[in-house]
């Protein structure tokens, strides 16, 4: 037994499984199913990823409450709409809730989130 705890293998294994149990509690407020085995994200690309953070940034920045962007990347079948829902205040930070609807060919992923716009101008999930 003590030489299966002492393997690397085993131990990295052991802190993964840690680490993910970990950010699941710390995100269980955000919907789940972002990441879920059928989610789009999940065969996103470093480039996709990039591109779905510029749409959010700029939906947060200069979309109106009801209106959405739409964003792809041209060279994947990455592709989503990001909806600005409505502006709300959360403990006396700005904040913008979004659904985020993305495409990885037929697969389809929804759902929203809460940002607040933090003290130094970094929108942050709100927990």
């Amino acid at each position: 037994m003590i030489s299966r705890l002492t393997n690397p293998k085993t131990i990295s294994k052991l802190l993964l499984a840690i680490l993910l149990s970990l950010v699941v509690l710390n995100t269980y407020a955000i919907n789940l199913m972002f990441m879920s085995k059928q989610a789009p994200a999940r065969k996103f690309s470093d480039e996709d990823w990039q591109y779905l953070d510029r749409a959010i940034i700029h939906s947060l920045q200069y979309v109106n409450n009801g209106a959405s962007h739409i964003w792809d990347n041209p060279n994947t079948p990455a592709e989503g709409m990001v909806e600005v829902l409505e502006s709300l205040t959360n403990n006396d930070l700005p904040c913008r809730r979004l659904r985020l609807t993305n495409h990885y060919k037929q697969l389809q992923g929804v759902t929203e989130f809460v940002f607040c716009k933090q003290p130094d101008g970094e929108w942050k999930v709100s927990q």
